[in-house]
């Protein structure tokens, strides 16, 4: 079986938190969806494919081409997050396509059907391919209770991220170890937090897992003097820097994360080490946010937040409780307050001024005055960053952010040398 996930038309939706990561790269709960499906297919890793740009350093060695193995092939949508269907179809005779609510969701397929529909995935035409597979293959309807949790918009990552957390249980907890207590130093309260070897905690801690599970993966170090409340997850390496981490977050490998933080997903390799609020916020890898920067997550009037989505627009997310997104190699100085909604695209260095505007193109570099970042100096700090964490940065990952800063462009516009407060005010 080879299993693949894809890319659909939505990633529109999405591209501002995902210029430099594909969709099923996003995390949610313990596992971004390629490792979720892996995991629950039993195999070793699901291949990639997803926009171009982004298949030499995501895709597998070959690309499309070693997608053609002679043998079954497994689709799944990368925006799904519930996949408690797979099993079911991985047990179903081959040509059986799984549909919800006009979504291709997923499908196993021959080599000679499966071939016929990548090149429209390629290109992530997911509607031609379902009517494509319509003419050859069984279609299994998944509705109501059936019909997985998708993602649409950067929002619905947050929304979901504890019911993920829960849902994850099954597969997290069949490789980390229940934690029995017994540390003088640790009060734990509930009994649902699992660990994972040469995972440290350092009381006196707080593990509140009464709401749901916590799970610390190995390596993770929790410092003295830190709460965490669940459901929660804290990826491989991680430092909790005596914070207090409410429900609902998921913070993923090697992160340094201190102050509060409610609601939120961490990518990656990213730090919040200082004090400061981070609520109901995501944010993407190799982040870095200065101490005392924080977040607004409600509104004065109650109402709902609206978010510039990239080549969207506006949108009202009908959310009453919502942060900041924040997304890759993105850089934010000391003090800086995020209004509910904020957006700072790909790789933007904002610093110096006490509130940030609400909207940040990809590649912006400034604080009183604006100016497109250049991408040289953009990587050399990268490389700087992910050294720091004994990352390289790699060729194929040089070119990929290279793209992105060529494909986002449009964004910036003649961007000269603007004013912050001017910006602020226009978005």
């Amino acid at each position: 079986m080879t299993l693949i996930v894809f890319e659909d038309e939505r990633w529109r939706n999405l591209a501002t938190i995902a210029q430099a990561r594909p969709v099923f790269e996003l995390r949610c709960g313990g596992y971004t969806v390629r490792e979720r499906a892996a995991a629950v297919a039993g195999v070793g890793e699901a291949l990639g494919l997803s926009r171009r740009h982004l298949m030499g350093h995501f895709g597998p060695p070959g690309g499309l081409a070693a997608m053609y193995a002679g043998e079954p092939a497994v689709l799944v949508n990368g925006r799904c997050l519930d996949l408690g269907w797979l099993p079911r179809l991985l047990a179903e005779p081959v040509n059986t396509v799984y549909l919800a609510d006009g979504d291709l969701i997923g499908a196993r397929l021959t080599p000679a059907l499966s071939s016929a529909v990548l090149y429209y995935l390629r290109d992530q035409q997911a509607a031609d391919a379902r009517d494509e597979l319509a003419r050859f293959a069984r279609v299994v309807e998944l509705g109501g209770d059936d019909a997985p949790a998708r993602v649409v918009y950067p929002w619905d990552l947050i929304a979901q991220s504890g019911e993920q957390i829960v849902r994850d249980l099954p597969l997290l907890s069949a490789r980390l170890s229940i934690y029995a207590g017994g540390d003088p130093g640790v009060s734990l309260r509930g009994g649902q937090v699992f660990i994972g070897a040469g995972a440290r905690l350092d009381g006196p801690i707080v593990l509140d897992s009464r709401d749901g599970p916590i799970f610390i993966e190995g390596g993770a170090h929790i410092e003295p003097f830190s709460f965490i409340q669940g459901p929660t997850y804290i990826g491989a390496g991680a430092l909790i820097a005596s914070a207090r981490i409410r429900g609902e977050t998921s913070i993923g490998p090697v992160c340094r994360i201190g102050g509060e933080v409610e609601a939120s997903i961490v990518q990656g390799y990213s730090n919040k080490h200082h004090d400061g609020f981070l609520g109901h916020s995501w944010l993407g890898e190799w982040v870095n946010i200065g101490a005392m920067t924080t977040n607004s997550d409600l509104k004065n009037n109650y109402g709902s937040v609206r978010v510039a989505l990239e080549g969207v627009g506006q949108v009202d997310s009908g959310v009453l409780k919502l942060g900041c997104f924040l997304a890759d190699h993105v850089k934010l100085g000391i003090g800086l307050h995020l209004n509910g909604g904020t957006v700072i695209g790909t790789a933007s260095n904002i610093f110096g001024v006490h509130s940030a505007p609400k909207t940040v193109p990809p590649f912006t570099w400034g604080g009183e005055v604006f100016r497109e970042y250049r991408i040289d100096n953009m990587i050399a700090v990268a490389r700087t960053v992910m050294g720091r964490r004994k990352h390289e940065l790699s060729p194929s990952y040089e070119e990929l952010l290279r793209a992105v800063f060529d494909l986002t462009r449009p964004s910036r516009g003649d961007m000269g040398e603007v004013p912050a407060l001017a910006r602020a005010a226009s978005a």
